[in-house]
């Protein structure tokens, strides 16, 4: 479908990211866009299923709606069980961990192989290129994998139980997620806008474990992983759900630019604005449920008080709370980025002759 959207453009983005008024408009970027109905409405073609919509139609999407980029990810997630939902829409759910205990280790199986990987991202590479889409490389991390693994419950218990066996698992898992940031760094640093690691490490009142522990464990590895990118001058942004306002200062310490998706069920994302606007990035924001059930004229209200309240000198990309999922009616997502097109240019003054 064709929409009276401006084009894309990478350095719009980036500009946000440092904390930079972009040249013309406040940027919006989905990290992830799950629904296979948004991007045949958009696009005017049907896909068997959403992995087959190719890079180039996703690319073709991005320049359509003037999203600045689209990403490539790999993560590993061991030990996981899933149970089939029963819902009308068929979706898979996280039911327990199976990595409990030493003798269990061997149940993490071999590594995920990356070439599939890589070689999709030499694709979108290629037919993003003079396009004004960006490409960015999305990595999975180690805290989260650790917890889903082994359970929630039993992970918690093993932490105070048998703390060595939980930095083990952590241990090899990281391994994997650090060797894929040296292979990202290394050979295509100059090829992508930036690098985005993602890791579940707070729930609705703040960290999932006690902080001191919880810091103990992160922030040595999480430096191994941001590491390779920092070295290489790459932007590094982060996605946790939950309450963040604890965490930032430790994002920005281990050098990450922007925050995502800011929850509103969890943070007031003017109060944090004000006390880290001009230290990192904030992205998101715009509730999943009002997108899902809010009328038009509801999604367009609440996209230009974000933007009244959050862009003004940089730092924001207007985006929702958490991902484009099913359920959100197409239309609704185009009327969250046509109010970003349309409240979100940024006025320059310029200076009387």
């Amino acid at each position: 479908m064709e929409m009276p959207i401006g084009k894309p453009n990478i350095d719009r983005l980036i500009s946000a990211f440092l904390l930079e008024e972009p040249s013309d408009r406040v940027p919006h970027l989905e990290y992830w866009i799950t629904s296979k109905k948004v991007y045949e409405y958009v696009l005017g073609k049907t896909y068997p299923s959403i992995e087959h919509i190719p890079p180039r139609d996703i690319v073709w999407f991005a320049e359509k709606i003037g999203m600045d980029a689209v990403g490539v990810g790999l993560g590993w997630r061991p030990g996981e069980v899933f149970s089939e939902s029963s819902l009308e829409i068929t979706h898979l759910n996280y039911v327990d961990g199976v990595i409990k205990d030493w003798c269990n280790l061997d149940k993490l199986g071999p590594e995920p192989n990356p070439e599939p990987v890589f070689q999709q991202l030499e694709e979108y590479i290629k037919v993003a290129k003079d396009t004004g889409v960006g490409i960015y490389f999305s990595l999975g991390s180690f805290f989260d994998a650790t917890y889903l693994a082994m359970g929630m419950l039993d992970f918690l218990k093993k932490l105070y139980l048998d703390r060595a066996f939980v930095e083990k698992l952590m241990d090899v898992i990281l391994s994997f997620h650090v060797k894929v940031a040296r292979r990202v760094a290394s050979e295509y640093s100059d090829e992508l806008a930036f690098a985005f690691i993602n890791d579940d490490i707070c729930m609705n009142s703040g960290f999932l474990v006690n902080p001191r522990v919880f810091r103990e464990l992160f922030i040595p590895r999480m430096a191994k992983m941001v590491q390779p990118f920092k070295a290489k001058g790459m932007i590094v942004t982060f996605h946790t759900d939950g309450k963040v306002k604890d965490a930032i200062p430790m994002l920005i310490d281990l050098g990450f630019s922007a925050m995502h998706p800011i929850q509103p069920e969890s943070n007031d994302i003017y109060e944090l604005k004000n006390l880290y606007g001009d230290k990192i990035c904030l992205m998101g924001n715009i509730h999943t449920p009002l997108l899902a059930y809010g009328s038009r004229t509801e999604i367009e209200r609440n996209v230009k008080v974000h933007i009244e309240k959050l862009a003004p000198g940089g730092g924001y990309v207007l985006g929702s709370s958490t991902s484009i999922m099913d359920g959100i009616p197409p239309e609704s997502f185009l009327a969250m980025i046509e109010a970003c097109h349309k409240y979100g240019v940024y006025k320059k003054v310029t200076a009387p002759l």
